[in-house]
């Protein structure tokens, strides 16, 4: 943290209360008394400070890690991860891309996600991988839909972690809300939807056994069903 005066945070309104404080604590990161990396103070001086409950904070908190600016540390505090406060122009333009062009990114991410997670996985990879896949083909076959598609995009994200490349989980990471409105619609076209729960089956002993080539071709077969 920099030397200097401190920037005070002004106590907020409860009109718009989250974009508010939202908005003073990028001015308050970008004040020039942080850098990366640095704690930012206790949630307690910040309640006080910005005379806000803690649900408050943590929603703003939350967006702000979804965001990549922050990095929650279990035990340790709160931390800063980046100080470029993105636009919301690319999420504009996912939500405009085509359905053709999401597939596409899609597929080259999947093919090569699949190859590195099995060889990169560790068990505590394979737990969570595992129970992703039960939750999925439990949701599926009690046809609640909305749960199953959540759980089937927390299962290729899972994938994408497993593969131990941060920025490949962080690029799928931007694309799992237009993927579930895309699988949404899939869903209601009862007459094209096929079932692929065998094939995830397969992807996930492939990467159990560490076999990147059965898992990429896995992965190939199941973009191709879609």
């Amino acid at each position: 943290m920099n030397s200097g005066e401190k920037q005070s945070l002004s106590k907020v309104q409860h009109r718009k209360l989250v974009d508010q404080v939202l908005e003073q604590l990028k001015q308050y990161l970008l004040s020039g008394e942080f850098q990366v990396n640095d704690k930012i103070p206790t949630e307690p001086k910040l309640m006080e400070e910005l005379g806000i409950g803690r649900s408050t904070l943590r929603e703003v908190i939350k967006i702000l890690v979804y965001a990549g600016v922050l990095e929650v540390k279990q035990g340790a505090g709160t931390y800063i991860r980046s100080l470029h406060f993105s636009s919301n122009q690319f999420e504009q333009r996912l939500n405009e891309a085509k359905q053709e062009d999401i597939f596409e990114v899609r597929k080259m991410l999947d093919l090569e996600v699949v190859r590195l997670a099995a060889k990169r996985r560790t068990e505590e990879d394979l737990l969570q991988l595992k129970g992703y896949l039960d939750k999925r083909n439990q949701a599926l076959q009690e046809g609640n839909y909305s749960a199953y598609i959540d759980f089937d995009i927390e299962f290729h994200a899972a994938i994408a972690k497993a593969s131990q490349n941060t920025l490949l989980y962080e690029l799928y990471q931007t694309i799992t809300p237009k993927l579930r409105n895309i699988l949404s619609g899939l869903i209601l076209k009862t007459d094209r939807y096929q079932d692929n729960t065998e094939i995830h089956l397969r992807l996930f002993r492939a990467i159990l056994e560490q076999d990147p080539d059965e898992a990429e071709t896995c992965a190939r077969t199941n973009l191709e069903r879609k």
